[in-house]
């Protein structure tokens, strides 16, 4: 894809709503939309992200012709001018009919672009399952869905969508969404429209999250960073996606837990801006999350027999530290062009099927060399609540807590067939799990 012009492109970046803004629930789950960490952005060259994932000699082999990419967002404006008219839309999943307004498809426009960079020629199906913070409806859908429900949208709005992809043949599903809640839980429809998904041979790429900084301060006063356990990042089978700066470090706003696998840009991204033709720089792992689904159209428009343990195991052994796992950024940025290059050396199976020796800790029984936990630490906020109130039954609570960030890197295949009770899906997992029940 040529480089976009920015004459039309507005100067200001995407602003971090406020903590309250960012919590848009779907069937029963919390998720971010857009995080855009504060300063961060205007450090990064315009562009820094196509050298740092090798994106130039990548696109000398491939650029993702024959792939189509699920973007599970807000919806896309499909006539955007960074889209190249790659990009269609599925129903939405919300079942509305707004959208011709204003504020429609703000984050799903921008990802679908940032898939769009990395895979110039795949083409990309938009699916809405959330709602962009600046719908009038959203406080209010909000509102209802964190309650139970009471409003018309579909409350499984994101599997339904996972499963719609998977039937319209999609190889690639990029999730830029992900909980914002302390103690956010699993939801079985969507673990089991996932493991739909992998059965069929679908890769799941998911947002790690944007909750990272212990240090941030929100528009309220309170700390903005919580750093907790997220869904869909920590379901079994999923590629998870940390955010990283120039340099290849983490950002500061990047969700650390070790069921994150790799990495990959997410600072100073240039995006199709929603509501002009041109572009503007937003930071997050969503974008992060985007452009990784683009790496990964490119591995599967090169060897589409990979599944999606190969694509994840490829990613892994290429990116920039593979022999070292860290729960910041996984095994590191991810490398288009070494991935491609080791790629050609998997015999593609598709599928991989339950039990199978090597399929890795996140997707059965082998080894891939990670450990089993991997302590993320424990926020000063809850030993302050230790010490104020003591107590066995809290220091018990904290410990869980702990464990809650630690994570479980350990964790099932898919199935042949969607099951609901397919995987390890964390605390709270269960029939009516989820922050709709609670």
């Amino acid at each position: 894809m040529g480089r976009l012009s920015r004459a039309e492109a507005p100067k200001p970046r995407l602003r971090r709503p406020p903590r309250s803004a960012l919590a848009t629930l779907v069937g029963g789950l919390a998720f971010t939309l857009v995080a855009t960490a504060p300063g961060t952005a205007t450090a990064a060259a315009r562009g820094w992200e196509k050298a740092a994932l090798s994106l130039p000699q990548a696109h000398a082999v491939t650029q993702g012709d024959g792939v189509k990419v699920a973007v599970i967002d807000t919806g896309i404006r499909t006539g955007h001018p960074a889209l190249n008219g790659r990009v269609t839309n599925g129903p939405d999943m919300l079942q509305e009919t707004d959208q011709d307004a204003s504020w429609y498809g703000a984050h799903g426009t921008a990802m679908a672009s940032n898939v769009l960079e990395a895979a110039p020629q795949a083409k990309v199906l938009g699916l809405r399952a959330i709602r962009d913070d600046k719908d009038p409806d959203y406080e209010t859908w909000k509102e209802a869905v964190e309650n139970g429900g009471g409003n018309d949208d579909n409350v499984h709005a994101l599997s339904d969508s996972i499963t719609y992809a998977v039937k319209h043949g999609v190889k690639v599903i990029s999730m830029s969404l992900g909980s914002d809640a302390m103690f956010s839980h699993s939801d079985t429809t969507d673990i089991a429209a996932i493991s739909y998904a992998l059965s069929k041979g679908v890769t799941v790429v998911v947002a790690a999250g944007n909750s990272g900084d212990l240090n941030e301060i929100d528009d309220t006063g309170n700390g903005g960073g919580e750093n907790n356990v997220g869904y869909p990042a920590a379901y079994p089978g999923v590629l998870t996606v940390a955010a990283t700066q120039p340099g290849g470090q983490r950002t500061s706003f990047s969700s650390v837990h070790n069921y994150v696998d790799i990495a990959a840009p997410g600072t100073g991204i240039y995006s199709a801006d929603y509501h002009s033709k041109g572009l503007m720089p937003i930071d997050g792992t969503s974008s992060a999350t985007a452009l990784t689904s683009g790496v990964v159209a490119l591995l599967l428009s090169k060897y589409p027999d990979l599944s999606p343990a190969q694509v994840s195991q490829v990613l892994r052994k290429t990116a920039a530290h593979p022999g070292t796992y860290s729960p910041t950024t996984g095994y590191g940025e991810i490398d288009a062009a070494a991935a491609l290059r080791a790629a050609a050396k998997v015999k593609g199976t598709r599928t991989v099927p339950v039990g199978t020796k090597g399929a890795g800790a996140h997707f059965g029984s082998g080894d891939d060399g990670t450990p089993a936990r991997i302590a993320a630490g424990l926020d000063s906020e809850y030993v302050g609540m230790a010490a104020a109130f003591g107590g066995p039954g809290l220091l018990a609570l904290i410990g869980g807590i702990l464990l809650l960030r630690r994570g479980r890197k350990a964790r099932g295949a898919a199935p042949a067939a969607p099951v609901a009770s397919w995987g390890a899906p964390g605390p709270g997992a269960g029939p009516g799990a989820g922050w709709g029940n609670q």
